[in-house]
């Protein structure tokens, strides 16, 4: 007995809507004679970026040259090497089972993940990195971590990310979550990278 805009539901539907046809109001109604549950999902892209978020953890993420300068990454060079450092902090005593992700921009790839597993990162030691990681992806798309966090300090994650494609590229968001409490969460500040 479900009708959408005037038309019988026969069952489930996708309905890839746009501005044109958001511009009118979509009905939904009941014609039979007994309660019916709905489950409706959106999903989308947003229109403009969305804010920092933080639940339990905040998060952040700062670009170095390999000498340990601070580099902003608004514009880069093509061919350039970063030192990409994520920093988680708990907001309070952390006792969780931690995801870290952090999706690369377009432009950006991961710069020999070999060298940093194998620990050969020796002149980067003005890091100080965490050591406690479960387990580290180097992906194409971004840099995975799972950490086990039993603390009230912040710690630090990085990796050598290379410019290796000119253009201009959204930055999405660095975040972290707590495997098995996923409402403890933050998500870092999106951006735009121009490779020149």
């Amino acid at each position: 007995g479900l009708v959408l805009n005037g038309e019988p539901m026969t069952g489930p539907m996708v309905e890839v809507m746009n501005p044109v046809s958001l511009s009118r109001p979509w009905t939904v109604e009941n014609t039979g004679d007994g309660p019916v549950d709905i489950t409706l999902t959106a999903f989308g892209v947003p229109t403009q970026p969305e804010p920092p978020t933080s639940n339990g953890y905040s998060i952040g993420r700062q670009y170095y040259s390999m000498e340990g300068e601070p580099v902003d990454v608004s514009r880069v060079a093509q061919g350039e090497r970063l030192v990409t450092v994520v920093t988680v902090t708990p907001q309070g005593y952390s006792d969780g089972r931690l995801m870290v992700s952090d999706p690369l921009p377009a432009g950006f790839e991961i710069d020999n993940p070999n060298l940093i597993r194998g620990g050969d990162i020796e002149a980067l030691d003005w890091l100080q990195l965490t050591s406690d990681l479960r387990n580290s992806e180097f992906r194409q798309d971004r840099f995975l971590a799972a950490v086990d966090w039993q603390s009230d300090r912040a710690f630090r994650l990085a990796y050598i990310v290379r410019a290796v494609t000119p253009g201009t590229f959204h930055h999405p968001a660095v975040s972290v979550e707590d495997m098995y409490r996923p409402d403890y969460r933050a998500t870092g500040e999106t951006g735009t990278v121009v490779i020149e």
